[in-house]
């Protein structure tokens, strides 16, 4: 990894998560899923003669959050979305986490209390984060791009041990900000899932990967979307959409794909339906 750049592994889906260091102090991008987790890389950062008072998020999912306590009393940098994404989901994790208390999920979270909704700079002497928003996987979704060492921290939003994921979001959004990541040239790419990549070329590559397969997913519900989900899904074929590209296990590849699928086929049949609604209405005008 880059000097002063250290990625930090986490247990959910093979997560990472990073911390940067510069002459004026360190930053932490996202805080893995458990206080434990979170902890450890406070404790990092003091280890290493800092304080743990700057943390930036790439979007408040859980697994990108919940360890965040070990960070309360610091900045906590995010997309402007990201106080609607954390109430959407205090309830899921009060009931999977907490015993179905919301006041003890809300107190394992540093709220964000800085918030950017184009892109903002932060200048750590010697290290310059440039954290921006990359909407496609959830609305508050943003990259962290370290400039001097030219690595990429792609929360969610680029992920290489899974395929993408878009439960919280919209595919050709995320179809967009993926080629536009291209021209960044990262020459490091810490995903938010899966092993980290090197190389500019190998990037590029993953990048359009991503998003070729959520095109062609679309090409395929386009093609069977009157026949049903059922049929969608049949002619989804998981041996030539993903193939060996990825494993399908540990990660449920397989039902992971399937989610995509159904994902993309809800967004379709609205789009279609309103496209439909509206040369309605210009008939009748």
């Amino acid at each position: 990894m880059a000097h002063d750049v250290y990625v930090v592994e986490h247990r959910l889906v093979e997560g990472k998560n990073a911390i940067v260091f510069g002459r004026r102090g360190a930053l932490a991008i996202d805080a893995c899923n458990y206080a434990d987790e979170g902890e450890a890389m406070a404790s990092f950062i003091r280890s290493k003669g800092c304080t743990p008072d700057r943390l930036a998020l790439t979007h408040a999912h859980g697994d990108h959050i919940l360890g965040s306590g070990a960070f309360r009393g610091a900045d906590v940098y995010a997309h402007v979305a990201a106080p609607r994404t954390i109430e959407q989901h205090l309830p899921m994790w009060a009931e999977r986490y907490f015993g179905g208390s919301r006041a003890d999920a809300e107190a394992a979270i540093a709220r964000p209390n800085i918030l950017f909704s184009g892109e903002l700079r932060l200048d750590l002497d010697g290290k310059t984060a440039r954290l921006f928003g990359t909407p496609g996987h959830c609305p508050d979704a943003a990259c962290a791009f370290l400039e001097e060492d030219r690595v990429l921290c792609g929360g969610d939003t680029v992920v290489t041990g899974i395929v993408p994921a878009i439960a919280d979001g919209d595919s050709r959004q995320l179809e967009v900000t993926l080629r536009q990541l291209v021209s960044l040239a990262a020459e490091v790419l810490i995903p938010g899932h899966g092993r980290v990549l090197r190389g500019s070329s190998v990037i590029s590559d993953h990048l359009e990967w991503m998003a070729a397969y959520l095109g062609a997913v679309r090409d395929v519900v386009e093609q069977y979307l009157s026949e049903g989900l059922e049929a969608v899904l049949a002619a989804a074929e998981y041996s030539r959409l993903v193939g060996d590209r990825l494993p399908e296990e540990p990660h449920g590849m397989r039902r992971r794909h399937r989610l995509v699928v159904s994902k993309i086929f809800e967004e379709v049949g609205i789009e279609r339906r309103r496209l439909e609604g509206q040369a309605q209405h210009d008939c009748e005008r």
